[in-house]
Parts: structure tokens; C-alpha cells; sequence
């Protein structure tokens, strides 16, 4: 009974440490994998950029300012005039991070979920704005991994987003090194359950 407790305990605590979620800054990349869709076609992204691991749904290429920098070519969720529809992106293997400089018309906001597979691994919020003059950066990271993301904004105007210098990238989170006081209670719990095995291996 108190090795099946401790495994129990053990797993509960390392599946808390592997859904730590949060908010990443531009300067949070260590060699992420970079498009600025300066080199797109003109119509759908789709899988333009399948080679670098990124495959876009429900995002257009145009001409936008997603910063104080000048317009410049952008994967805009903007398809047949129905920009309240959701646009996702799909990665040919997992990643921790992803980050883009991103422009919406300033009353709308931003929801980025990330899934791993088809499970839902977290949601991020974003204030979001710019109406095409300057924008924010927005980035996630969610060391349990994700292989897709999906976009939704809040269409209070009409929820066009327009993504640029998106980047990406898997970095695998260094492992915890235990403290001194943990490291003694994990011998101690150790050194009990091998008392017990041994106690009714005598019997």
C-alpha cells in the first residue's frame, strides 16, 4: 500500500512540473526557427512553409505593420472577408515556444490555445492592438510541448490578426536539481518502504 501511495504521489508531482505554462518575451528565444513571410506567395500560406515544420490554416498573405517598423509582408487571418473565423497553425514535430509581433484592430484581443495532439494544453490571453500602424509581440511557452496552435480573436471590430516574424522553437527545460531537504526525505521515504518490503518478506 505505501509503494503504490508513494508512486501515485511521485507521478502526480511530475506531471505538475511538466504543465508550467507561460508568458514569453522577444528576447525569450535561445535559436528559434524564423519566418517573416517576406518570400510568401500571395494567397493562402497553407504549406508554404511546410520545410521549416509549419503548416498555416485560415491565414492570407498581405502588406501590414505589425510594429513602428514599416509595412511588410504578413500572415493575416483575414480569409473571404470572414476574419472571426479561427486560424491555427500546425507544426511537423513538437515545440516549447512561439512568438510572433502581432497587429489587431485595437478594441479586439487575442486567445492563443496550444494542443498537443488533440488535448488542449493551455490558453494564453493577449491585450492585442495596432490597427496595422504598430502592434505587440506575443509569445507562449509551455515546456510540456505543443504541436498546434489556434488563434482566436475577439471580433469586436471584425477580429482580423495579422502575424509577423513568427518564430518557434523545442527547448527542453533543464532537469530540477532536488534540494538538499527534499533529496532526505525522498532516502528517508525510500528507506521506509524497504523496511516494510523487508518486514513482510520475513513473515
Amino acid at each position: 500500500m505505501i509503494g503504490k501511495m508513494t508512486a501515485a504521489a511521485c507521478a502526480a508531482l511530475l506531471l505538475a512540473g511538466t504543465a508550467q505554462a507561460g508568458v514569453i518575451g522577444a528576447g525569450g528565444f535561445t535559436a528559434p526557427t524564423l519566418i517573416d513571410f517576406e518570400d510568401a506567395v500571395a494567397g493562402p500560406i497553407g504549406s508554404q512553409y511546410a520545410a521549416l515544420g509549419a503548416t498555416f490554416v485560415n491565414f492570407d498573405l498581405d502588406v501590414y505593420a505589425t510594429s513602428p517598423a514599416p509595412p511588410s509582408r504578413v500572415a493575416i487571418k483575414f480569409i473571404d472577408g470572414s476574419p472571426e473565423i479561427d486560424g491555427s497553425i500546425v507544426f511537423s514535430s513538437v515545440i516549447t515556444r512561439l512568438g510572433a509581433d502581432a497587429s489587431t484592430n485595437p478594441e479586439d484581443d487575442t486567445f492563443v490555445d496550444a494542443y498537443l495532439g488533440n488535448t488542449l494544453v493551455g490558453s494564453t490571453f493577449f491585450d492585442t492592438g495596432g490597427d496595422g500602424i504598430d502592434g505587440s509581440f506575443i509569445g507562449i511557452e509551455f515546456l510540456s510541448g505543443f504541436d498546434r496552435v489556434v488563434f482566436r480573436t475577439l471580433p469586436v471590430v471584425n477580429g482580423a490578426l495579422a502575424l509577423d516574424n513568427l518564430r518557434f522553437e523545442n527547448v527542453v527545460p533543464p532537469s530540477p536539481v532536488p534540494e538538499p531537504g527534499s533529496l532526505t526525505l525522498t532516502l528517508a521515504g525510500t528507506a521506509v518502504l524497504g523496511l516494510v518490503l523487508a518486514r513482510r518478506r520475513q513473515r
